[in-house]
């Protein structure tokens, strides 16, 4: 009998309830989140200041640092605000998450 590891039990329950593609929209929000989170908190950021940095009201902002929908040109614009730019390239199909999902 093998072991799972953390996110191979996670990704089961998950797959349980939620298609493929939903869990792959939830882990790559989880990772845009946690970026934008590393690089408010190493700015010394607030939310709010952010916001009134981009010229958008708080909640907007609150929607993408809490992993809900949002539009392209709203990360874009936090994105720019924050100094991160997006990096598109091929998916690493030998993580064991991602050949978990495949």
């Amino acid at each position: 009998m093998s072991i799972k590891s953390n996110n191979e039990i996670v990704v089961q329950d998950l797959a349980n309830f939620r298609s493929r593609e939903d869990i792959i929209l939830d882990i790559s929000k989880k990772k845009i989140v946690q970026q934008i989170k590393l690089q408010l908190e190493t700015n010394n950021t607030s939310v709010r200041k952010l916001a009134k940095k981009v010229g958008m009201k708080h909640p907007q902002i609150v929607r993408v640092t809490s992993g809900e929908n949002y539009n392209i040109d709203t990360l874009i614009k936090i994105l720019d605000a924050l100094n991160l730019e997006i990096l598109i390239k091929e998916k690493n199909v030998d993580d064991p998450l991602m050949k978990s999902l495949i």
